[in-house]
């Protein structure tokens, strides 16, 4: 018995021993990293907290450059009087001429370190990714992880669909759709959120703006959040409402034949959250002429943004993927060159639920 605790006490000893530990003010835990190219060279630039007496903390910046993305993070190393910590990066900003010319290998590397999790943000600078990150470290005080809660926050509350490393890789390595970031922007001296970026084949091909994002979010999965500005007229005056989203959900069916027919089915339950005082809501009539009016804006919108990505030649919404799963031996390339043409026809149904707290 005494040889068996013996034993056991030996092996506890053994396993702690193997533990690793690193204390937090011994390394440098990067929270952002961006990539930029400049004069035929990759830059690289890092953000993260460097921590002064109690919680507070400061965020500073590394920036190193090469002629190859792969050694940038040991370059920063070789400036950083300690060691870099990769486990707690937060986003991966993409300067707009970087992620042109491909963000594959980036993105192939991320995927490969376990260090980094699948809930990793993914974005696009329009300009410098350096310069959007300085700006960061300059107005935020203390806090290093601003860009990736402005995305994240946007996911949850407002116009933004859903997005990550783990969303991203399906996107890209999926059949069938091509994958979006978010897009920042400078505005004056700080970072603004302005829409989402657009991928073909890992390189950034074009942008909508947050308008616009909505509506992707809204076809892509079921939503509960976001807001949308919709024309409207009564009585031959015209104004705007401001549509707040409260559940949203979309149905796609497949017409086949020598023309092909895709119809996506939209039904968004919403409340009015703003509308000029001019409206009146009272009667049932007036009521349903005004939701008449949006579905016919809603769908309007919904077809100009379809067809903007047919001419773009991108699929952020998954088209391909939908038609593949109804279609025996699928052709990819196939379908892409008829993708262009391909109709696609929006049927939007809005249940307003509630038009503020005065009705």
């Amino acid at each position: 018995m005494k040889r068996a605790l013996y034993f056991m006490l030996v092996a506890l000893l053994v396993l702690s021993g193997c533990k690793s530990s690193r204390i937090v003010d011994q390394i440098q835990i990067i929270h952002a990293m961006g990539y930029d190219v400049k004069n035929g060279k990759y830059t690289g630039t890092a953000i993260y907290p460097t921590f002064k007496q109690g919680p507070m903390t400061k965020p500073d910046i590394l920036t190193t450059e090469s002629s190859t993305t792969y050694d940038l993070i040991p370059r920063l190393s070789s400036k950083s009087a300690l060691p870099i910590e990769e486990g707690q990066i937060r986003l991966v900003l993409f300067g707009q001429q970087f992620a042109k010319q491909g963000i594959a290998e980036i993105v192939h590397s991320l995927a490969r370190n376990n260090k980094v999790g699948s809930h990793l943000q993914l974005a696009v600078s329009k300009g410098d990714a350096e310069e959007l990150l300085r700006i960061t470290a300059e107005t935020t005080l203390s806090d290093t992880l601003y860009l990736s809660n402005l995305i994240e926050q946007n996911i949850r509350e407002m116009n933004l669909p859903k997005t990550n490393l783990h969303i991203f890789l399906y996107n890209y390595f999926g059949k069938g759709r091509d994958p979006f970031l978010p897009y920042l922007e400078k505005k004056g001296d700080t970072v603004k959120l302005e829409g989402l970026a657009l991928f073909k084949y890992g390189h950034y091909v074009g942008r909508i703006d947050l308008r616009k994002s909505f509506l992707v979010k809204l076809l892509l999965d079921e939503t509960k959040n976001g807001v949308y500005q919709l024309p409207i007229s009564q009585n031959e005056k015209k104004g705007r409402v401001l549509l707040e989203n409260l559940f949203a959900h979309s149905h796609y069916s497949l017409k086949k034949g020598s023309s092909p027919v895709i119809d996506i089915h939209l039904r968004i339950r919403a409340s009015i959250r703003d509308y000029p005082m001019w409206l009146d809501l009272s009667g049932q009539r007036s009521f349903q002429k005004v939701s008449e009016q949006m579905e016919k804006k809603l769908n309007q919108d919904i077809t100009n943004l379809l067809s903007f990505f047919q001419k773009k030649g991108v699929d952020p919404l998954g088209i391909g993927d939908f038609v593949r799963s109804k279609t025996r031996h699928w052709d990819e390339e196939a379908f892409y060159k008829q993708y262009r043409h391909l109709q696609i026809r929006p049927h939007v149904k809005v249940d307003i639920v509630q038009t503020g707290i005065g009705e």
